[in-house]
């Protein structure tokens, strides 16, 4: 099969990331704007930002599924909930109260509370967002040494081969979701691959350890920069942004180039025009019989 006979499905891998309160979670909610359908994989408390009217308007919440995993370190159940979503294409149903697959302890409870997720039904309207790469790096950690620390108590040190096992299990999600028919957004925060302090700084997408983070951008069609700049929300995603910032991408939309900040291109190139001539968007998902 040559190229023109290859057709590539219609979906988008991006990845977002920066520093703590650039604009993150509100580039990603911006689309339910546009009618999008966010499944919001919670690791991270977002959705108290999400409420933020001035982020997200009241009508527009609608278009937000929240699957609620509220991970921490004695309790690291997003690596393996995250990891049980993309190991096959079955519905998840998943517990608000503690973010766990067919929880035990809520089947029993008729009034817990449960998001069903099934990655076989998406459309090209639905977004699966992960929130956040980070913090899943941390449970992939806080679960392998899980045991070490209940024996040795929390002076336990980090081996290298614990890192090892966090960065397998980044790659088992980051390389699942890369085949993943779906429209995936993945958010991170920025951390400095470069060991040396003399050397240039080099940001990346965080993923684990330094030496993972360094790579981890291979997985997807689009990274995606956010900061902040003489007071104001900035976006980039051009290779030739900055060379001390990982950025790119395969669409070859110029985020920085449109008037205003928003990742509507990368999943509707059409949009492309309007939204450079600073044009409302409006998208007829009915007329596309979803």
């Amino acid at each position: 099969m040559n190229l023109d006979e290859f057709q590539d499905e219609e979906v988008t891998k991006v990845i977002e990331y920066g520093p703590p309160k650039s604009g993150k979670t509100a580039l990603a909610a911006e689309l339910a704007k546009y009618g999008f359908h966010l499944h919001w994989l919670d690791l991270e408390s977002g959705r108290k930002t999400l409420r933020n009217p001035l982020i997200l308007p009241p009508e527009f919440r609608k278009n937000i599924d929240i699957i609620n995993i509220p991970d921490h370190q004695n309790y690291p159940i997003a690596i393996q909930t995250v990891k049980a979503i993309f190991k096959d294409a079955t519905p998840k149903k998943i517990c608000f109260a503690h973010g766990a697959i067919n929880c035990a302890h809520c089947t029993k409870n008729p009034e817990a509370k449960w998001s069903t997720l099934d990655l076989s039904k998406f459309t090209k309207r639905d977004i699966l967002v992960l929130d956040s790469l980070t913090q899943l790096g941390q449970s992939a950690i806080n679960f392998a040494v899980k045991k070490e620390i209940e024996k040795q108590g929390e002076n336990y040190k980090f081996e290298w081969d614990d890192y090892r096992v966090q960065g397998y299990a980044l790659d088992n999600v980051c390389g699942k979701i890369q085949v993943a028919p779906i429209n995936v957004i993945v958010i991170s925060h920025e951390i400095d691959t470069e060991k040396d302090d003399k050397a240039p700084e080099r940001l990346a997408p965080v993923a684990g350890t330094r030496n993972h983070s360094k790579t981890t951008a291979k997985y997807f069609d689009e990274v995606v920069y956010t900061y902040i700049m003489n007071g104001a929300h900035k976006v980039a995603n051009s290779t030739t942004f900055k060379p001390t910032v990982q950025t790119g991408g395969r669409t070859g939309v110029q985020l920085d180039k449109l008037p205003k900040h928003t990742l509507l291109p990368l999943f509707r190139p059409e949009t492309l025009p309007d939204l450079l001539a600073g044009k409302e968007v409006k998208i007829d998902w009915e007329k596309e019989g979803l």
